[in-house]
């Protein structure tokens, strides 16, 4: 095993794996993956991808999917980029209305997921962010069930780790497999931990590495001097050096206060900057950065705040830092001669003196000055240099001799079984808030996302109408604290979920579109202090094109070659700010199906997707009542009952629906309950009735009270408490979701290429 991980990784990626990350290969092809990974920084911790791409090509026990969650947005793209040069299939959830989700029509497809906290750990918890609650079930059931979780930096997301721990307890022994791994350079006591050992320090890769020398001088500066001693250090290493300085600030506000005066090239990296942005900035600055660029380099100065602390590949000549807790500090010094090329860098730690918690609200006065005299206390003398080494094996004896002040432990809501009763009834869904168990009590770092749009007018009314000619995407949305833009706004008016609201009444996960004139933003992201307009990108990312101002007499295609805009057969549709352009949907009308072959096609799909008997049985009979002569009637049949109608014009379905005779919400899935043989098992009543998001806790009436109560309408909320005791919420969400997706399969199968 040890040679065909060994020559495949080689092979994959032109040099040999460490020690450790074959012991971790070893341990997953087993079945048996580590419940922790702690490896310092820049010792390959994202090979675990690796590992699991090389067993799933060979033929291992592994989980179908592996869902990568690390929270900090601009990592996401680096693993993305990362996997995909590896081979895998890769999708990235940020969050925003472009999430991908064609991963699920192929539950048996190995996937890489790569997610932040909010968007895995959301539907997880059966309440997807941006995930309607009749479709909610099935991204639990994919992201609770034949997946291996991997949480990468857990140290900063420990009350989502605690959350994942409650959520094995509560999940039944079942297979397909379901495991969780976390992953830090940060190690605590755990003694489970997957670790280097003697191997590992003498390997001459890794030896390098974890031996160069990174010695940090400190200097501490009263408030009012502190940015200008950060740009003054920042300036001498600059000298000295020649090449990259790297300037990590603990907020965004001081970061830009730090860039806006240092001279030179620069380049100012946050985690508030709209995703289409942050690609422009790292297309034209990463190469100068980031490991195996250090040959021919030019001095590049990158300021910078945690967002850059995980997982990020950048290598850094110098480095200047804010004070920190000691485990943000190693993850920045993580990014100083990441490989250990330089064998020996400076750096400089400067302290803020801190009067109150409220000068830094997230670390909090005590800690951070605990923290500064324990580095005085950990300096040492080397010549005429005196300061703290950040080697990493340094690091570690001086810890182990003398135990730096660490954060407390964040306060984390348990998550419970009768949590897990009340979200996995997603219709009608019972209002939870599951934030404290992504991120713990503290909501003050909880993000909104603002766009900036040009077209809207002073009519505040009209705004929701605006937004929605042209929804806004993901890529011009940029995330910021909830706090910070409920200061920016006051009493400025926004446009939240089509409602308008002011500062105050702004919520922790509001998507907000706001006026460009109200500027806030520049070419490198947020700056509350800037009034210049915000250019409006919406255009450039969205699927629609806004012509503003224009009207029935504009020429469209001479506008969009203005626009350097190619559109393929564009239609324009007036809005309230002009015109939204689209390309021409030339879809053909809906194909009629025959009920027998869609039944029995459905049922051999579901036989491809699952052994589970019942699936298949619940996959065969899941339409059974659409054979109700009304229901044939709504669809327009003639000759042989039909499955989907193929009406020539929405009035004629609507007429159709008139003549049919069925009463107001009337479901075709109670019927094919009810037409069940008396002797049907639970499970397959269950799964029959739950194929369209419905009767998940509760059976509903659907307009025939006498259909109701003879499929077991009075019965049915103890029926699907039995059965999730029985089989546990995510394991029988997993076959909910089975039937349901080889339906939608098959679906997808006959409108495509009839049958």
């Amino acid at each position: 095993m040890e040679i065909d991980f060994i020559g495949w990784y080689e092979n994959s990626h032109g040099y040999k794996p460490f020690p450790w990350q074959v012991r971790l290969a070893e341990q997953i092809a087993a079945g048996e993956p580590p419940e922790y990974v702690s490896a310092p920084t820049s010792a390959g911790k994202t090979a675990i991808i690796a590992v699991w791409q090389w067993a799933t090509e060979n033929g291992y026990n592994v989980a179908k999917r592996l869902i990568y969650i690390v929270d900090r947005r601009l990592i996401v793209d680096s693993v993305t980029d990362y996997a995909e040069s590896l081979g895998c299939h890769v999708v990235k959830m940020r969050g925003g209305t472009t999430v991908d989700d064609s991963w699920m029509m192929d539950p048996l497809e190995p996937r890489v997921i790569v997610s932040t906290v909010d968007q895995a750990g959301s539907r997880l918890l059966w309440r997807g962010y941006g995930v309607s609650a009749k479709v909610a079930p099935i991204h639990a059931a994919l992201i609770g069930n034949d997946a291996l979780i991997v949480l990468d930096e857990a140290h900063i997301s420990t009350p989502f780790l605690i959350t994942l721990q409650a959520v094995q307890k509560l999940r039944m022994n079942s297979d397909p497999p379901w495991h969780v791994v976390a992953m830090t350079a940060t190690p605590g006591r755990e003694v489970s931990s997957l670790t280097l050992d003697e191997a590992d320090y003498v390997h001459p890769v890794l030896r390098k590495r974890l031996e160069s020398r990174k010695l940090a001088r400190l200097v501490s500066v009263e408030k009012s001097g502190f940015v200008t001693q950060l740009v003054r250090e920042a300036k001498a290493l600059q000298l000295a050096c020649n090449g990259v300085v790297g300037v990590i600030c603990n907020y965004a506000e001081q970061a830009r206060k730090v860039f806006n005066r240092l001279d030179g090239e620069k380049v100012l990296l946050t985690g508030r900057v709209r995703p289409a942005d942050k690609g422009r900035i790292l297309n034209k600055y990463l190469p100068r950065m980031e490991c195996g660029s250090r040959e021919n380099r030019k001095p590049l100065f990158v300021v910078a705040t945690q967002a850059i602390e995980v997982g990020a590949d950048l290598d850094f000549d110098a480095l200047v830092t804010q004070s920190a807790p000691i485990d943000s500090l190693r993850q920045r010094f993580g990014r100083l001669d990441r490989l250990g090329e330089l064998e020996e860098s400076l750096a400089v730690i400067v302290h803020k003196k801190l009067l109150s918690d409220d000068e830094c609200p997230v670390y909090g006065k005590k800690l951070l000055n605990g923290t500064y005299a324990w580095l005085k206390r950990a300096q040492t003398k080397n010549g005429k240099l005196k300061g703290v080494d950040f080697g990493i094996s340094v690091m570690d004896t001086t810890i182990a001799s003398q135990p730096p002040p660490l954060r407390a432990p964040v306060e984390v809501r348990p998550f419970t079984a009768v949590n897990l009763r009340q979200l996995r009834q997603t219709e009608p869904p019972v209002r939870v808030d599951i934030a404290p168990w992504l991120h713990g009590e503290s909501r003050d770092d909880i993000s909104v996302s603002v766009v900036w749009r040009a077209d809207l007018g002073k009519d505040e009314n009209r705004w929701a109408e605006i937004v929605g000619a042209a929804p806004p995407v993901m890529d011009e949305a940029m995330p910021c604290p909830v706090y910070t833009v409920r200061k920016w706004l006051r009493n400025r008016p926004a446009l939240a979920d089509s409602q308008i609201v002011s500062g105050e009444q702004i919520n922790p996960g509001n998507f907000l579109v706001v006026p460009v004139d109200y500027g806030g933003y520049d070419e490198w992201g947020w700056d509350a202090n800037s009034h210049t307009p915000v250019e409006d990108i919406g255009n450039q990312t969205g699927a629609k094109v806004r012509l503003i101002g224009a009207d029935e007499n504009t020429n469209v295609q001479e506008a969009l070659d203005r626009l350097g805009i190619k559109i393929t057969n564009p239609v324009a549709t007036p809005y309230a700010a002009g015109l939204v352009i689209s390309s021409l949907n030339r879809r053909t009308k809906d194909k009629a199906v025959d009920l027998e072959t869609h039944l029995v096609e459905v049922g051999k799909v579901a036989e491809e997707l699952s052994a589970n008997d019942t699936v298949r049985k619940a996959a065969y009979a899941h339409d059974l009542g659409k054979s109700d002569p009304r229901f044939q009637v709504m669809l327009g049949a003639q000759d042989i009952p039909l499955a989907k109608s193929a009406h020539p014009s929405p009035w004629a379905a609507k007429v159709a629906l008139e003549w049919s005779g069925l009463p107001k919400d009337w479901r075709h899935e109670i019927a094919s309950l009810a037409m069940l043989p008396s002797d049907a098992s639970e499970l397959l009543r269950y799964l029959v009735a739950t194929h369209h998001g419905y009767a998940r806790t509760i059976l509903p009436v659907g307009g025939d009270p006498a259909l109701w109560s003879n499929a077991g309408g009075p019965r049915w909320g103890n029926m699907t408490e039995k059965l999730n005791q029985e089989h546990g919420a995510w394991e029988l969400a997993y076959m909910e979701a089975l039937v349901r997706l080889a339906d939608w399969k098959q679906s997808q199968q006959e409108q495509r290429d009839g049958i």
